[in-house]
């Protein structure tokens, strides 16, 4: 194996990585804000229908 294709191999292998990373890094994001979400809107739900008991 020769450099050109070392450095082309480690090239396509840095920028494999990068995708991977930032995959990754956006379905985790996606995930933390979709939990945060759904207990922020099922802890609203909880509010609205204590309120609803006072009546």
């Amino acid at each position: 194996m020769d450099f050109t294709q070392q450095t082309m191999l480690l090239i396509v292998l840095n920028v494999t990585v990068i995708v991977l990373s930032t995959l990754i890094g956006l379905l985790l994001t996606y995930l933390v804000i979709r939990q945060g979400v759904f207990h922020g809107l099922r802890a609203h739900t909880r509010w609205i229908d204590q309120g609803k008991d006072g009546r």
